[in-house]
């Protein structure tokens, strides 16, 4: 992805300082991918853990070390957001949870850049210039009409925020009813606070940008595991082609061995609950569309040129009932209930389609499920296909049906490897927001 030369970063004052490996981390949010990325660190030589922001209070002053199932190495892990402001870092690995991002994940962010530590996180970062649904640059009217219909599931978003759904949704019900007394401007500013309060919106590239500029530092977003996938395999496969015309993602997974904290647990995606309880206006269906509008819309420009507000992502997401009982974690998903949840996201340039992501996930092989669109088994992986001129290209990662047992580490690690590798290259770069290049690169053949 990046050149590993990494020995150089930008200061506040705009000057070159050279940085003495190991490179200073700060580990945020130690949970599946945030704990295996400490374990790697702390046991790498090119790294030095300084600080380690949790979240559980019962994990406030433990050792770093003992958190990570290692020896202790006499760091200390905090809840306090200040403490980890004014450690000196030179990166910190940013592992928010899903639920995390409309939690506010966003203003954590802006502050570790403004206070000079380079960020490279698990969450879309990857273009944030292209605008989601949930985006500041977003009417809070239009934020608000796609929340009021968000459904909510299991405990990931904690208790207020189905209250608050329900406030936003007597609101709503207020300002369609018919006319009011207010102009349009003025529901605009009421509107703004309700929805910040209750989900707030996403920070534009441009804040986040500035933010870089302010702390004289870059930020990079890996995406969501797998989420580089998209970002960097299939672009770079299109790169082969003289002409696409139309590009496909596929991923099946068995969350059977997702870890109960991974988005709050099983009950959270909607699973083990009544059919009727999951659509294209669940919690998970939402929260995956404002991370597929920044995917599909970087595909549009990287591969047509797009501009954003020229490209419309559709979802469409539904449940598949259960075939056969399963226990995952401290979840038990009976027959009839939720077993799998078919989710596809399309982006449109006018009438065109240009890209269907889809994902099939499910818990328990016997629950697997494909739908219509994937006549060809999958037990688990990824298909990217990509249709265009002079040839059409298929990509399979397959995992056996033998050996396969749910494992979801492979996941994490390949997501783990993504962040720490680009460490050096982002404490290296300019300042500012920085996205793959996907440009051809070469070296001289030396003898």
């Amino acid at each position: 992805m990046y050149l590993n030369t990494g020995r150089v970063r930008h200061t506040t004052n705009g000057e070159e300082a050279v940085v003495a490996r190991p490179y200073r981390l700060i580990i945020w949010g130690p949970g599946d991918m945030g704990g295996r990325a400490l374990r790697t660190a702390l046991a790498s030589p090119d790294f030095e853990v300084v600080g380690v922001k949790v979240f559980s209070p019962h994990k406030h002053g433990k050792d770093i070390g003992e958190l990570a199932g290692l020896a202790p190495v006499g760091i200390t892990a905090t809840t306090s957001k200040a403490e980890i402001l004014a450690l000196k870092a030179d990166c910190v690995v940013h592992t928010p949870t899903t639920p995390s991002l409309v939690q506010g994940a966003d203003a954590d962010v802006l502050d570790l850049l403004e206070s000079g530590k380079n960020v490279v996180s698990a969450a879309s970062y990857h273009n944030p210039a292209m605008p989601t649904w949930l985006s500041e640059s977003r009417s809070p009217l239009e934020v608000l009409r796609t929340v009021a219909q968000m459904r909510v599931t299991g405990g990931a978003f904690g208790p207020q925020l189905p209250k608050a759904l329900s406030a936003l949704k007597t609101v709503m019900r207020v300002v369609d009813s018919g006319p009011l007394r207010f102009t349009a401007p003025v529901l605009e500013r009421l509107a703004a606070p309700v929805v910040d309060r209750a989900i707030p919106r996403r920070a534009t590239g441009e804040r986040l940008q500035a933010a870089c500029l302010r702390g004289g530092v870059s930020l990079h977003g890996t995406g969501l595991h797998p989420g580089l996938m998209v970002e960097q395999l299939l672009l770079r496969l299109a790169g082969l082609l003289d002409e696409v015309r139309e590009v496909k993602f596929l991923e099946v997974g068995d969350l059977s061995a997702a870890p109960d904290g991974m988005w709050g647990g099983l009950a959270s995606l909607g699973f083990g609950m009544p059919l009727s309880a999951v659509d294209s206006d669940h919690a998970i269906a939402l929260m995956q569309h404002f991370y597929f509008d920044a995917v599909l819309a970087n595909v549009a420009h990287t591969l047509f040129g797009a501009r954003a507000e020229e490209v419309r992502v559709e979802r469409h997401v539904y449940p598949v009932p259960a075939r056969t009982r399963v226990r995952a974690g401290g979840s038990v998903i009976e027959p009839g209930t939720v077993g799998a949840i078919h989710m596809s996201y399309r982006g449109y340039l006018g009438d065109r389609l240009f890209m269907t992501n889809a994902e099939c996930w499910h818990v328990g092989p016997g629950n697997a499920h494909l739908g219509p669109d994937h006549p060809r088994s999958l037990a688990g992986g990824h298909v990217i296909t990509l249709d265009g001129s002079p040839a059409r290209i298929e990509m399979r990662n397959e995992l056996d049906d033998e050996s396969y047992e749910g494992d979801w580490s492979a996941v994490t690690d390949i997501s783990v490897k993504a962040m720490l590798d680009v460490i050096p290259e982002l404490c290296a770069a300019p300042a500012g927001v920085a996205t793959p290049d996907l440009s051809p690169r070469y070296r001289l053949e030396t003898a």
